[in-house]
């Protein structure tokens, strides 16, 4: 046990999702530790740990520059041509933005379109203030890109190659970084992915009135236009849709003796979330209680012999059946009304027995259901010989 508690720890605290170390499925009190979500979070963990492959990175992306500030030992002056670039931060370095759009050729080759600032530049290392369009790959976690002639960049060279360390953070974030040491320099860039899905809704819940679930969520962030809610009524079962809501709520109609699981997930035009956490709940049928003496006795000439006594714990109305114990056949001789009284169908004589062996002694079975499930109860009448 203890080795499984510290695996879901570790599962639940990895990087998942669009932004550093933010986790798409939280764990809360009453949730379902189920396949799905762990298979989900493992697929995350797995991708972070996967080589970054160039077709992961087709699409359009905002871009975050960072480098040095000007002056100090080694000088920053080579890296700092273009405009666009902020004061700096606390005199540590500097920042601009722009946006990137990679395509993929066809041919299995890569083109990346940039907006403003041109990564590749002349011999000595500028990164210029210019529009641009790069050959680029990404192999064994090195991004490379070459200029194109006709790029916006001094003296392009369709030959050169130039290249930043990459990783990959999540499914919507890239970094890449390019450090000089021997110049005390350094540019870092941080891709984040337009057009991405919505986050996962947080903190589904529900609680139960009567045959109503009332599920009820947090919204990951606010892009999503509608909602996703999946059930399942097996723990090996599928997950299906069951409604397509506009707000963080959802009421569900359950029938009698299932258990229910329940998965919300976030949609917009870019695409569907990951799922949020998984939640239990069960509508489990108590079967009805039969309150029944095992013999009754009666004196003859009494038509009416007992009230069946029979509770149901859920308030269900009871239907009841009078049988014969076997072989007998003594259930003919009695009429069972519909609120449970049982009568003979006629006046009973000691000395004339109806009964099957006639030795006043009725053997009948009664059963009791709710719909659901039924219970039932072997029982004797005894008719009693009365002095004339």
């Amino acid at each position: 046990m203890k080795r499984i508690l510290i695996l879901i720890a570790f599962l639940a605290t990895a990087g998942i999702s669009a932004d550093d170390y933010e986790t798409a499925t939280r764990f809360n009190a009453g949730d379902t530790i189920s396949a799905d979500v762990l298979n989900d979070i493992l697929d995350r963990i797995e991708l972070t740990l996967k080589t970054l492959d160039t077709s992961e990175l087709v699409g359009s992306w905002d871009v975050a520059w960072k480098t040095c500030i000007n002056g100090g030992p080694g000088n920053c002056n080579s890296l700092d041509v273009g405009t666009g670039w902020s004061s700096s931060f606390d005199n540590l370095y500097k920042t601009r933005t722009d946006t990137w759009t990679i395509t993929a050729d066809g041919d299995g080759t890569y083109t990346l379109s940039i907006s403003n600032y041109c990564v590749a530049g002349a011999s000595n290392g500028q990164y210029y203030n210019d529009p641009c369009t790069l050959r680029i790959n990404v192999d064994d976690g090195i991004f490379l890109y070459g200029t194109e002639t006709g790029a916006g960049v001094e003296t392009p060279d369709s030959d050169h190659t130039g290249f930043f360390s990459v990783k990959r953070i999540s499914t919507s974030r890239i970094q890449m970084w390019d450090l000089k040491p021997g110049s005390n320099s350094f540019i870092s860039l941080q891709l984040d992915k337009q057009s991405i899905p919505p986050k996962a809704p947080k903190n589904l819940s529900v609680t139960r009135t009567a045959d109503k679930a009332a599920l009820s969520w947090t919204a990951g962030d606010s892009t999503q236009t509608s909602y996703n809610v999946k059930r399942k009524t097996t723990l090996d079962g599928t997950f299906t849709s069951i409604g397509t809501p506009t707000t963080e709520s959802y009421e569900d109609t359950l029938t009698k003796g299932n258990i229910y699981w329940y998965r919300v997930f976030a949609t917009d035009s870019d695409g569907t979330s990951n799922g949020s956490n998984v939640i239990q709940i069960a509508y489990i049928n108590t079967p009805p209680y039969l309150n029944l003496a095992s013999t009754f006795s009666v004196n003859e000439g009494t038509i009416n012999v007992v009230s069946i006594g029979a509770s149901d714990s859920d308030g269900d109305s009871l239907t009841f059946t009078l049988g014969s114990q076997a072989p007998g056949n003594d259930a003919s001789d009695f009429t069972l009304a519909s609120n449970g009284q049982l009568s003979f169908n006629a006046i009973p004589d000691y000395e004339n027995p109806a009964d099957y062996d006639t030795d006043n002694i009725y053997d009948l079975k009664i059963t009791a259901t709710d719909g659901i499930e039924t219970v039932s109860q072997d029982f004797s009448v005894v008719v009693l010989d009365v002095s004339d």
